[in-house]
């Protein structure tokens, strides 16, 4: 068998490809890997999101809304809409509860725990996986 210099051109691509391919694997994670990341981070986003969400009803109501499905619906005009922030975080993902007349709970579902901090604002929202609560005080502001 005779091998020609197209053959041997055509292996030697094939192994610089499957080697880049494999690297990428081992730098950048697998693809499962990176969409739980970006799940997590999305994730993050949206309950930072709803954080600023509930501080702003306070503000303007002087009481913690009783659920999401109240906060949405008493601050018309919101940037981002209830069903958009749903989108692509499944709705149970996270969970809102009311723990005192200015403390409130967020919880989240994450893939992944976060590393040694995950920062959104002023906010730290380091979490393990599963499920994860975060306990917040309204952000009270100034009225002068």
């Amino acid at each position: 068998m005779i091998v020609t210099g197209r053959q041997v051109l055509a292996g030697v691509v094939s192994v610089v490809v499957l080697a880049a391919v494999v690297t990428g694997v081992v730098i950048l994670g697998s693809p499962s890997e990176e969409r739980a990341r970006r799940l997590d981070r999305r994730l993050v986003e949206e309950l930072s999101s709803i954080r600023t969400a509930v501080d702003s009803y306070y503000s303007k109501n002087g009481s913690l809304p009783a659920s999401l499905d109240e906060l949405w619906k008493g601050s018309p005009g919101l940037d981002v809409p209830f069903d958009v922030i749903r989108d692509p975080v499944p709705p149970d993902a996270y969970r809102y509860r009311v723990l005192d007349a200015e403390t409130f709970e967020l919880c989240g579902r994450f893939e992944r725990a976060s590393g040694s901090r995950v920062s959104s604002g002023v906010d730290v929202w380091q979490h393990s996986s599963g499920d994860h609560c975060f306990t917040r005080k309204v952000a009270k502001r100034s009225t002068q």
